[in-house]
């Protein structure tokens, strides 16, 4: 790790306060590099970096804003610095900047806030900021890592459950879903998480994920992907399939043998949404002949000892469902 150099740090503070904008710029960048580094991100917010890069988000030189706001997504990494942020007031600048024409500064203040929105109470200001209409613009943006960070952000947003409502509101289970398609690992992840976090207890989100069309695409990531994005993808199945209309669907669309597939993995996160995704579907009868088919019994019998208390509680549950005591 990067050892933290407190004169390297002044001297860059002087020139984020008193520089040029092209010192400021390049001072801040400096300053996002020296955040990579974990020890790094505690030691510069105690020596007072936060309020200044802060001063940096106002409208001006969009170079300055964009690795000013890099800066703060590296800080922002800590979770005392999240709070210290959002504190400082840096919210409302980020998303105003989610509008700029200036790639680099959507952004960075697109993972800025990706960052920030992990924070339960900053989920509830950046929403108050106008933060997951200017996001779900930038679902249809053409740069897949704007994209990815929007989703990302999202997919945090969604975990609270006012913000579930407004997202739904407006509209954005049919963009997501559509991201599942993207070519782009990361965009493909945090659509997953979005969905599942909009569908979870929800049985109308679990309707409109559906209708959306996301089933097809989450079967094929269940197929095709790596082991941690089947498991998310796996989630996302799970969690829309509380409504028996949907585990026909998933069933008619073939996702029954990547779940028993996956189950067969050693990948414990496959192991243990795969399992869980059974255990749901399995209470509907029409589904239990089509497990038996694909051989699913048997791997659930493995997965008793498995010695992870989720996996074993879902093969068991999955196993009673199937008639087996």
């Amino acid at each position: 790790s990067v050892d933290f150099s407190v004169d390297q740090f002044s001297e860059l503070m002087t020139q984020i306060d008193g520089g040029d904008a092209d010192q400021k710029a390049y001072a801040a960048m400096e300053l996002q590099t020296m955040a990579l580094d974990s020890r790094s991100q505690v030691l510069m917010a105690q020596n007072g970096a936060i309020q200044p890069l802060v001063s940096l988000l106002s409208p001006g030189d969009p170079m300055v804003q964009a690795s000013a706001a890099g800066a703060l997504w590296n800080l922002a990494a800590n979770e005392q610095n999240k709070f210290a942020i959002a504190q400082a007031g840096a919210i409302q600048p980020l998303v105003a900047m989610l509008y700029s024409d200036v790639r680099e500064a959507q952004l960075s203040a697109a993972g800025a806030l990706q960052n920030l929105c992990v924070n339960a109470s900053n989920k509830k200001t950046v929403a108050a900021a106008g933060g997951v209409e200017a996001l779900m613009m930038l679902l249809s943006d053409k740069d897949r890592h704007v994209k990815a960070k929007a989703a990302g952000a999202l997919q945090s947003l969604a975990v609270d459950e006012e913000n579930q409502k407004k997202i739904k509101s407006l509209g954005a289970i049919p963009l997501i879903t559509k991201l599942l398609s993207s070519r782009t690992p990361e965009v493909q992840s945090n659509a997953a998480g979005a969905l599942h976090n909009l569908a979870v207890n929800d049985e109308e989100a679990q309707e409109a994920v559906a209708t959306a069309g996301a089933i097809p695409p989450l079967i094929s990531l269940m197929q095709n992907a790596s082991p941690d994005l089947q498991a998310k993808a796996a989630a996302t199945v799970w969690s829309i399939a509380g409504r028996e209309e949907n585990r026909k669907r998933i069933m008619e669309s073939g996702g029954i043998a990547p779940l028993v597939k996956m189950i067969q993995s050693n990948h414990l996160d496959c192991q243990s949404k795969a399992s869980g995704a059974i255990r749901c579907l399995t209470m509907s009868a029409f589904t239990r002949p089509e497990f038996e088919k694909a051989g699913a019994i048997p791997h659930l019998v493995v997965l008793l000892s498995s010695g992870h208390q989720e996996v074993t509680i879902n093969a068991a549950g999955a196993l009673e469902n199937l008639g087996c005591r």
